[in-house]
């Protein structure tokens, strides 16, 4: 094919801006999770905090490990602890007219990352050995992907005359911002479109409060029965469609790179970007709950309980 490029998106791990919705993103999402299983079934929420709670000395996390390890994926990244990193993002094409040549599939991807733990998580049969690491992990990793799918430029990427290669899920398309940390597409949507400010693990009493706060607010612009048909969906190709829909109707939209945002494009982002936080929590909580109903049965609840 004339002008062919064979494009390797694994590319995308070496960029380090490519964390999705940052880390407060993610602890909004998990916060909303953690309010809305502590509501359902506290006693579940307690079983999979325990387990989570197994690798806390191998992380920064203090009194809120459950929310705090929704970034723990991330964390891993400052020590190239990078062999999951293609479980990030799944970069499906946004092919524009003028882009001529071959985009190779991506072998590994967001969606198999969150098959993979729920699979693992699924597994109930009791092994010849202790498997609390692996259960650890496994939760970890579907706290910080199922956060990931609902970013939409960890579903997409825009490949075109000016991106042969691609736009490594908007890094390369560069804007023009007043923020000089959102100086490209990427970091501006994972900063939830410059929204909530940047807060780390572990957190301050202050933190948690105010992690607490933005969670309670977006609950409250997109309580769950006014996006249930969207909770619902339980497929995680299907979250990615979603997203890879919303990053070519808004996040791309008509911008060409190097274009000045402006306060419309600001203010549809920010609503698109704080219904997906709302429904990603919503969706982390039914499929924590859903796994855990599976996991724990009632012997284990009650062996646990009477052990705690």
């Amino acid at each position: 094919m004339k002008g062919a490029i064979f494009t390797l998106i694994l590319v995308l791990a070496c960029i380090s801006s490519s964390y999705a919705f940052w880390s407060t993103g993610h602890m909004i999402i998990s916060r909303i999770a953690y309010e809305q299983l502590k509501e359902k079934n506290e006693t579940l929420y307690n079983l999979i905090e325990e387990d989570i709670k197994l690798l806390q000395e191998f992380s920064v996390e203090v009194n809120h490990s459950f929310v705090e390890a929704a970034i723990w994926a991330d964390d891993n990244k400052e020590i190239a602890f990078n062999q999951f990193t293609e479980w990030h993002y799944a970069n499906t094409p946004v092919i524009l007219p003028d882009f001529e040549g071959e985009i190779l599939s991506q072998p590994q991807n967001v969606t198999w990352g969150i098959n993979e733990m729920v699979k693992t998580l699924s597994y109930t049969k009791t092994p010849k050995f202790n498997n609390s690491l692996a259960l650890s992990f496994s939760w970890r990793y579907l706290l910080h992907l199922i956060g990931d799918i609902h970013q939409p430029l960890h579903a997409s990427t825009m490949f075109s005359a000016q991106f042969p290669d691609g736009d490594m899920g908007g890094n390369l398309f560069m804007i023009d911002y007043e923020a000089e940390d959102m100086n490209n597409l990427h970091s501006l949507w994972d900063a939830s479109v410059d929204q909530y400010g940047s807060i780390w693990a572990p957190l301050s009493d202050d933190e948690w409060t105010s992690i607490g706060e933005f969670a309670d607010s977006i609950m409250k612009m997109y309580p769950r029965e006014s996006v249930q048909a969207r909770v619902d969906i339980t497929d995680p190709r299907v979250w990615a469609k979603e997203s890879f829909n919303l990053a070519k109707e808004v996040v791309y939209s008509d911008l060409k790179s190097g274009d000045k945002i402006t306060p419309e494009y600001l203010k549809i982002g920010r609503k698109a970007v704080n219904e997906q936080l709302a429904v990603g929590g919503y969706r982390l909580a039914d499929a924590l709950l859903n796994l855990a109903q599976k996991r724990y049965s009632e012997s284990i609840i009650k062996q646990k309980l009477q052990s705690s």
